[in-house]
């Protein structure tokens, strides 16, 4: 079946009108969403929010993981990319839709066999960070016109794309992330006490996989010159003992709080409960905790990144830019801003109302609910 006509794929998918339950009229349409690893983080929350609005919309949203463990053998991984494509065989599905690069090919080669009339990617990783076969092999499904829509979630992560082939980037949209305004359900003292954390000075969160990605060894370098003040990560990942013994090494393992995986609502009792923000990624597609702690008014001390200047350009001056590379600037910007807080504390409401206009959860849950419907509509 050939893939779907759909216009003006290169701009950004205009805001959609209150689609509520009405979204697709007819019999409900079959999505399966296919995540590589079942992790905590960005992609799993994405996924998530896809499966429950579009469900509310009219869809029936399966997801499925393609590797459910983390790891495994190459015998064990190819087993199980087997298993996917007989799904996708036998399955009957409407629209499938993809995170990660291997699930991606997976969907636009097993689900073009299969007949799938729609085949949507998620951009969720920038080409520079594949590994060259996964690049070229994206690339070469893309050109070959196996994805029928190829999301991106920032203009900047679509910009990495300019490059590539015209037949390629002709499935490319952009559809900005949504995200849930955390809401904390207990206060500062009552959370810190759940997780242990004394409240004897200023409380810095950072909200991401303990992995080189996100880069929080450069926290805990930095703790040694922050005398006063503790770190604490909610998020497990490969670096746990790694990061353990650096801060034992450098003696401040007394002041640094691994949490490890922390769920959606403690995690938004932390966003309440901390005095900053540190977000030292090297590199990001979106940033999806940065946005929410902008949600939640926190000040922010984040990396210099283009894609977290566009996300964050709301927050305005309660977002501080420092190299993620550069240990020293990271302690004076923290400093700085830990300064400044005695006299300046959650961002303003005004502020914080702007950021959920932007990236709303339902505005982007409409916007995939459009699309959806739209495309749908004319695979006859």
């Amino acid at each position: 079946m050939e893939s779907l006509p759909i216009d003006h794929l290169t701009a950004r998918v205009e805001p959609a009108t209150s689609l509520g339950n009405r979204a697709v009229a007819t019999a409900r349409p079959r999505v399966l969403q296919i995540v590589h690893t079942r992790e905590t983080g960005g992609v799993q929350t994405l996924a998530d929010s896809l499966a429950t609005g579009l469900a509310a919309r009219g869809f029936t949203v399966e997801t499925e993981y393609l590797y459910p463990e983390a790891g495994g053998s190459a015998v064990a991984k190819g087993a199980a990319l087997a298993r996917m494509m007989f799904r996708l065989q036998r399955g009957g599905y409407d629209a499938l839709i993809a995170y990660q690069p291997t699930a991606a090919i997976l969907i636009g080669l097993g689900g073009r066999l299969a007949g799938c009339p729609l085949r949507l990617v998620h951009q969720t990783t920038l080409p520079s960070e594949l590994s060259p076969l996964q690049r070229g092999l994206d690339k070469l499904a893309g050109s070959l016109g196996l994805y029928t829509l190829n999301v991106a979630n920032t203009a900047e992560t679509l910009d990495r794309f300019s490059r590539y082939p015209e037949p390629y980037r002709r499935s490319m949209m952009l559809i900005e992330h949504g995200v849930a305004c955390p809401c904390p359900r207990l206060g500062r003292r009552e959370t810190l006490r759940h997780f242990g954390v004394p409240d004897d000075g200023p409380i810095l969160l950072n909200v991401g996989r303990l992995s080189a990605q996100k880069n929080q060894n450069l926290l805990i370098r930095a703790l040694p010159a922050l005398a006063n003040a503790r770190l604490v990560i909610a998020g497990g990942g490969p670096r746990l003992d790694e990061y353990r013994e650096l801060a034992t090494s450098l003696g401040v393992d007394g002041r640094l709080h691994l949490l490890r995986d922390v769920d959606r609502n403690g995690t938004a009792n932390l966003y309440g409960a901390a005095d900053l923000f540190v977000f030292p990624s090297t590199w990001e597609s979106f940033g999806l905790a940065a946005v929410e702690a902008a949600m939640a008014g926190l000040p922010i001390v984040a990396s210099d990144l283009a894609v977290l200047r566009e996300v964050l350009r709301q927050a305005g001056s309660q977002v501080a830019f420092a190299p993620g590379d550069d240990l020293e600037a990271w302690q004076a910007s923290i400093q700085a801003t830990l300064t400044r807080l005695a006299t300046a504390q959650r961002a303003p409401l005004a502020v914080r109302k702007a950021i959920e206009a932007r990236y709303g959860l339902d505005r982007m849950l409409d916007d995939y609910a459009r699309l959806l419907t739209r495309a749908l509509a004319n695979r006859e």
